[in-house]
């Protein structure tokens, strides 16, 4: 997901080989000037130091502009990636794998935005140790070789202890990823938990607590552990102070005259060995969220060849039909579940058909088809009498849809405008919504709505698509009775005299006669087909 180019390395070692040269000039310069070095201590010196600091400060602004224009550009293209895979991403991926999925990976991608700092401090911290040890070995060999040996040893500690925890910080992720869970539970099933007490209660006591018990002990013993190898680091320092301090010279080993600029040397180097051992932490988070944005981009996949839309050769709609179509939902075993089909079904233009069905019969399942939501397992799609690869690319085109569990979007995506438009306000007259929908502006319509409300709103806007095929989805089920008598006998006829073709799912049999077809799904097949003018006898008989 996220990888450095050649041409990004070569950036970084760009700035990175200068900045860390005019950084150790400054370290040398104080060091030889505590050493009394009479080389160093010019008059134009203090010039030369004021200058090293001024450059390297500039070279530090410019190369952070680049660093960060470059990172948040690529934290920045990749949302906007996420958001294009998951738009792409057929249906029933999205409720295979759960919209919590979507959250965790936006989250993920946030740990990004410290790129910048990590990357900086992790180039600057390494050159500059390079360099300090090298300058270290050129005082003393041997001192050098004990200093470097006891680096390495608190380095590897801390490594160590970094792998197990990357395993930890995966973990703590899934225990947040099912708390996401919960949360599109509460809000999504509020009325249901408000009506059930044991409900309520299992959610909280044997679910929600629990995961939050043991992330926040994780969350603790993680950052607890963080900080406790920082703090070994810190006075792991000291330590290696005093052996230079006391050890070193007493064998020998170091000669007093460069004890001096060996602790210097020492504390200089101080800040990039903790920046690295600190920055560990940070590498561990961007692998973990690294490796689930892989998943998460591979999880949604999708086939190139055919997932893709294209608002290409959608003429004026005549007639659909299905011929042999079949789907099937399959569990992680790849068992089949469900079947729909087969099913064989001709709408023509201007129809009006009525489906109905038992939960479990096959409605949504079919309807998910007809509308591209889900791609059939097999089966053809003839559209105004041919076949052809790209017919459920433009039937989808020729669709406007109300669903059963309707959305209103915060914002209007689709391409006309509701400001001084006069069928808007019709609409809106006659859906009786003109006295709470009180402006024009598209603002007003982004609210909150009871669901009758909410779904005739939906309505407007499906009509507002002029698209020649409607499908509803239980429209009517949340109408109040005036309100879906008028629905079938006033607007259904209506929309038909337009030329809209309606296939609606409804369960409200007393409306049946403002159908032309009515078309009954059991266990995922058809199992009648009534003509409502040729055959009205058979129509009150439909649930039987």
């Amino acid at each position: 997901m996220f990888q450095l180019k050649p041409k990004n390395i070569l950036f970084l070692v760009a700035y990175a080989l200068p900045n860390t040269l005019l950084s150790f000039s400054i370290v040398y310069i104080i060091n030889n000037v505590l050493g009394g070095n009479e080389a160093f201590l010019k008059d134009y010196m203090g010039i030369v130091f004021l200058s090293l600091i001024v450059y390297t400060y500039l070279l530090n602004v410019v190369f952070q502009k680049q660093l960060n224009k470059f990172s948040y550009t690529m934290l920045y293209e990749n949302e906007k990636r996420i958001f294009d895979r998951i738009l792409s991403a057929p249906l029933i991926k999205l409720e295979k794998f759960g919209s919590q999925r979507f959250f965790t990976a936006v989250e993920d991608l946030r740990t990004f935005s410290f790129l910048p700092y990590t990357v900086t401090h992790t180039v600057n911290s390494l050159l500059m140790l390079l360099l300090c040890l090298v300058y270290m070995f050129t005082l003393s060999v041997i001192s050098a070789l004990i200093v470097v040996g006891m680096i390495l040893m608190v380095a590897g500690c801390y490594l160590t202890v970094m792998r197990s925890m990357a395993k930890q910080v995966s973990i703590l992720r899934g225990y947040n990823e099912n708390y996401f869970r919960y949360v599109d539970d509460v809000i999504k099933g509020f009325k249901e938990l408000k009506l059930g007490f044991f409900r309520r209660e299992n959610l909280m006591n044997k679910f929600l607590v629990p995961n939050r018990d043991t992330a926040r002990e994780m969350d603790f013993r993680i950052n607890y552990v963080f900080l406790s190898i920082n703090l070994i680091s810190q006075y792991g320092l000291y330590f290696v102070v005093g052996v230079v301090l006391f050890l070193l010279p007493a064998a020998g080993i170091l000669e007093r005259a460069d004890v001096i600029s060996y602790v210097v040397v020492i504390l200089f180097i101080s800040g990039p060995i903790n920046n690295l051992i600190n920055l560990q932490q940070m590498y561990a988070r961007f692998m973990v969220a690294n490796g689930r944005i892989k998943k998460f981009m591979t999880d949604f996949d999708i086939d190139q060849k055919g997932e893709k839309q294209t608002l290409s050769a959608a003429t004026s709609f005549e007639s659909l039909r299905y011929q042999g179509l079949r789907f099937a939902y399959r569990n992680d075993t790849n068992d089949s579940v469900f079947a729909l089909g087969p099913v064989n079904l001709e709408v023509k233009k201007g129809e009006v058909v009525f489906i109905i069905g038992g939960n479990g019969s096959g409605k949504s399942t079919f309807i998910n088809v007809l509308t591209g939501l889900y791609a059939p397992t097999s089966g053809e799609l003839l559209l105004n009498g041919k076949a052809d690869p790209a017919n459920q690319d433009r039937l989808q085109q020729m669709i406007a849809a109300v669903f059963t569990d309707n959305h209103i979007f915060s914002h209007n995506y689709e391409n006309y405008e509701t400001v001084n438009n006069e069928e808007y306000n019709r609409l809106l007259a006659t859906m009786q919504l003109d006295k709470i929908v009180a402006a024009d502006d598209d603002a007003a319509a982004r609210r909150k709505f009871s669901k009758g409300q909410s779904k005739r709103m939906s309505l407007i806007f499906a009509l507002l698509e002029k698209k020649p095929v409607l499908i509803l989805d239980e429209w009517a089920a949340d109408q109040d009775p005036h309100f879906r008598k008028f629905f079938y006998e006033v607007m259904i006829p209506k929309l038909k005299e337009e030329g809209k073709t309606i296939i609606a799912v409804t369960h409200d049999d007393a409306y049946f006669q403002y159908a032309d077809r009515v078309v009954k799904f059991e266990y995922g097949t058809i199992v009648k087909d009534i003509h409502v003018s040729k055959e009205p006898e058979q129509v009150e008989s439909m649930w039987v």
